[in-house]
């Protein structure tokens, strides 16, 4: 049996939207203590990879939290900040055609996601996949509804009201 894809008629604009895409953080919140003016020298910003100070490493994940229904999950690009160490390795992997799906890495969340209590410095497991996948999320489990949300799945509704929140957030 195939799932019908998500649709919904947004309340903030009345257009039906289908689907449901990724959502992704352009940067780790810490590079926005850094002053504007020295950003261009202090941080290093890739799509996947920041390095703040040369001491600080930060890497992107994807946190999918399934719906219910659907054979899609709720998609956030959100960064973590890993030790030297990982940032290494991850580097080293994150290229890699033969990358297999099998390593791991500690991370802290290093975004607050809008519509959940604060979630800046969650702890997670970044998962790698096969190349040329981005690696995956996993929240430590606790009783944070982020973490909830990802083990337990979302309904349509609230995923369609996590869409419209984020389709229509000021900026």
């Amino acid at each position: 049996m195939t799932l019908p894809s998500l649709e919904f008629e947004c309340r903030t604009c009345g257009e039906i939207h289908r689907g449901l895409p990724a959502w992704h953080f352009d940067a780790p919140i810490q590079v926005l203590a850094i002053p504007p003016a020295e950003r261009a020298t202090r941080v290093e910003l890739r799509e996947d990879e920041c390095v703040i100070d040369e001491k600080e490493f930060y890497v992107k994940g994807l946190l999918e939290i399934p719906i219910e229904g659907s054979p899609d999950p709720f998609v956030w690009g959100v960064w973590l900040s890993v030790s030297a160490e990982s940032y290494r390795r991850f580097a080293t992997l994150f290229d890699d055609t033969r990358r297999a799906a099998d390593e791991q890495f500690f991370g802290w969340l290093c975004n607050d996601l809008p519509n959940y209590p604060k979630t800046q410095l969650l702890k997670t497991m970044l998962h790698t996949r096969s190349y040329p996948m981005r690696p995956w999320v996993e929240l430590e489990p606790t009783n944070h509804p982020l973490t909830i949300d990802q083990r337990e799945g979302l309904t349509s509704a609230r995923a369609f009201q996590l869409a419209e929140a984020f389709l229509h957030r000021a900026t």
